[in-house]
């Protein structure tokens, strides 16, 4: 494991030759990054400020635009209202006082002079006198006026029979006799009793003002005017307009056509939504004229326009830019290909050892893996045969030499796992752990590799739950971190191993309390920009030969795969920190060997076993210690004899215990497999001191023990066997 950049070990630029150079050409370059990035911003400030004139023309020139089309707008629209209540005026003359009847006995005389009052004025649709009771007495349209016609739903006469005197201008209605739409200017007629004398109305052609506003928005058709009421009615439009609706139905204006109200809608929209437009009241009558233009259609030039000035600007600075660029590149160009070369031999150098490293650690894994098998399977000779003599001659059990023998056999079980742990071959054999009691053995462990020069201090919480790992690994991963710290504080120092419950792990969804292992340091520190790369395998910045760059790796490997994280804080002349978290185990905790009862050879009476296993001195152990135990044993050398009696008498045998390495096309797993198929009743267990499909044995759900295998743990699978084989079976 390795610490990144140390102060030793950081290049001075100033003595390299690459330093030199940049110290003699500092100045050029610095004026040519000058000179280029003026040749790109000069153009933008110019191109901004022209963007800028142009919006600002743009925008007058319409709101010019749209107030000039409003004041026409009032003037048209006022002198054609102006018009229609001189008309009306008119009408209530000819009306006189007199009351329905006698107006209906004159309806031929009235009809004639409306129809020569209207004739010359194309705005109008109609000229309507009605009584006071609703009904309509005279028109100029026709001859004799349609007296059933009930008007007296309409809200015009409604507002004058109600007593109002103000001329009254409707929303846009449709004919119910012809179905044109219109809107109605009426007036109240008064009698000279006081009484209500019914009302004399203009019907106006919707179509005649949008005309007039189509001809006067011919010059330019992003032009919109409406004329509305005051209370926001579009009465005409364009190109918005109220008479081209699809009208149905009767002209009161309960009953308007909903597409109607839409247009409406989108009329007033359009003015309420464009910061464009224009409004003129006209004159003292309840409505206005409106001109305005959608901004889209408004900047639509102005983008044209600057998308012209960007395309010369962005040219200009471009080919400026670029002559620029290549001045300062060429210039930068020698500083450049020393660089380049530079980090190519680093890197090479840096690959070419970490592969070296990685083929020495593939060997030593190989290497160990064999030694190891072979190594427990003597441990498991001794210990089988140390069982079985304590038990022969109790009397020699407490002897120092017993013990002596009896410490070996645990030391050198630790020690395989040591050696795999280190060439990575051991397969993670999870266990419960309370770390606040086996870290102070671990840490003890450490003193040898760290030397006289480091002082060890340890903080342990009490407290901290209990978690499941692999406890070799771990052993592993605080050497690599005591390692990479001794590294890193070459003139001596002090390491800090603390132990603490946290509520959670801040790096992983989950609300589950944690377990921190902090490993603190007061050597040189990591720089920033190194953080994120420390955990990189390969990754190094110690000299060639000194570091492979898999020290952090394998921690980080070891905390993801046991279901926590890591993380390192550090800066350069502060020491690091690194933090390994773990989640706090829900299962409740098993109880321990010395409280567990161990099954008594009689508790084994009648087991039938088959033990396969090619190594004679183990098998002959194994089977000794099976028949202490009250077991039915028999043995066989191989794979292959194994699944031959097993075709032939499966039903003989209650377990199969076999190694997992064996000679032959049929090791323990192949084995264990093929036995499934024959006699699925079949307990099967597997061992081995040392084995890469181990991994592969235990997720195919068989029974796994290792080489040294305590007699204690063996006597208490097998009973589990024993009690899950039928009566008869053992009879």
């Amino acid at each position: 494991m390795e610490n990144p950049v140390t102060p030793h070990s950081a290049p001075r630029a100033s003595s390299s030759p690459v330093g030199e150079l940049h110290s003699r050409s500092g100045n050029t370059l610095a004026l040519l990054r000058v000179v280029m990035w003026s040749a790109a911003i000069v153009p933008a400030v110019l191109f901004a400020g022209a963007a800028t004139y142009l919006h600002r023309q743009v925008v007058e020139g319409a709101q010019a635009k749209v107030g000039g089309a409003a004041r026409i707008g009032e003037e048209h629209a006022l002198k054609v209202f102006e018009t229609n209540f001189a008309l009306l005026s008119r009408v209530l003359d000819l009306l006189d006082d007199e009351d329905d009847a006698a107006l209906v006995a004159r309806e031929a005389e009235l009809h004639a002079r409306l129809k020569r009052m209207g004739d010359g004025l194309p705005q109008l649709q109609g000229i309507f006198v009605v009584g006071s009771d609703g009904h309509m007495i005279a028109t100029n349209r026709a001859f004799p006026a349609p007296h059933a016609l009930d008007l007296s739903d309409r809200a015009s006469f409604g507002h004058h029979l109600q007593g109002g005197t103000a001329p009254f201008i409707s929303e846009v209605l449709t004919s119910r006799t012809t179905g044109e739409p219109f809107f109605d200017v009426s007036v109240r007629r008064p009698r000279a009793s006081g009484n209500f004398g019914g009302v004399a109305s203009t019907s106006m052609a919707p179509k005649y003002f949008s005309a007039f506003y189509r001809d006067l928005a011919a010059s330019d058709s992003q032009l919109n005017l409406a004329l509305l009421r005051s209370d926001g009615q579009l009465l005409a439009g364009w190109p918005k307009s109220a008479d081209s609706a699809d009208a149905s139905g009767g002209d009161s204006p309960e009953i308007r056509p909903a597409s109607m109200e839409g247009r409406d809608a989108a009329a007033q929209g359009g003015v309420e939504s464009s910061r464009f437009r224009a409004s003129r009241p006209i004159g003292a009558y309840p409505m206005t004229v409106v001109a305005w233009i959608e901004e889209p259609a408004v900047l639509a030039p102005w983008y044209r326009q600057i998308a012209l000035l960007f395309a010369l600007a962005l040219a200009t600075g471009i080919a400026l830019f670029s002559m620029s660029r290549v001045a300062l590149q060429r210039t930068r160009r020698s500083l450049q290909a020393a660089d380049e070369l530079k980090r190519e031999t680093i890197n090479r150098e840096r690959v070419e050892e970490a592969l070296r490293q990685a083929q020495k650690l593939e060997a030593m894994g190989r290497l160990t893996g064999g030694v190891a098998h072979d190594f427990n399977n003597l441990l498991a000779v001794v210990s089988t045969n140390l069982y079985l003599l304590k038990h022969l001659e109790p009397k020699s059990a407490e002897t120092p030499q017993m013990a002596a023998i009896e410490r070996a056999v645990k030391a050198g079980t630790k020690l395989t796992r040591q050696l795999l742990s280190f060439s990575r071959r051991q397969p993670l054999v999870t266990e419960q752990l309370l770390l606040q009691e086996r870290l102070p053995d671990m840490v003890e462990l450490l003193g040898q590799a760290l030397g006289s020069g480091i002082a060890v201090e340890t903080e342990l919480d009490a407290n901290a739950g209990p978690v499941e790992l692999d406890a070799a690994e771990l052993e592993l991963a605080l050497l690599n971190l005591a390692l990479n710290a001794r590294d890193a504080m070459p003139d001596g120092g002090h390491l800090r191993i603390a132990l603490a419950r946290a509520a959670s792990d801040p790096a992983l969804t989950t609300d589950q309390s944690a377990v921190v292992v902090s490993v603190t340091d007061t050597g040189h520190g990591i720089p920033e920009h190194l953080r994120e790369r420390v955990f990189e395998p390969f990754f190094t910045t110690k000299p060639a030969g000194v570091g492979t760059g898999l020290g952090l790796s394998q921690v980080y490997g070891f905390v993801r795969r046991a279901g926590g994280s890591v993380s390192l804080d550090g800066a350069p002349g502060k020491g690091t920190t690194v933090r390994m978290c773990f989640l706090v185990s829900t299962r409740p905790k098993p109880a321990s060997a010395a409280g567990q009862a161990v099954a008594s050879p009689s508790d084994l009476t009648g087991l039938r076993v088959l033990v396969v296993d090619d190594n004679d001195d183990v098998a002959a152990a194994t089977l000794a210690l099976l028949v202490s135990m009250g077991c039915s044993v028999r043995r066989l050398p191989s794979g292959h004899d194994a699944l031959a009696l097993l075709t032939a008498q499966a039903s003989d045998f209650d377990v199969l215990l076999s190694d997992v390495v064996m000679p032959g096309a049929i090791d323990g797993i192949e084995l264990a497999s093929r036995c499934r198929m024959v006699s699925p009743r079949l307990m099967v267990i597997l061992m081995s001191g040392y084995s890469d499909s181990l991994e592969r044995a235990a997720a195919l759900g068989f029974e796994v023990l290792p080489k040294p295998c305590a007699p204690q743990t063996l006597a208490r699978v097998l009973k589990r066997a024993q009690d899950s084989a039928p009566a008869s079976a053992r009879e």
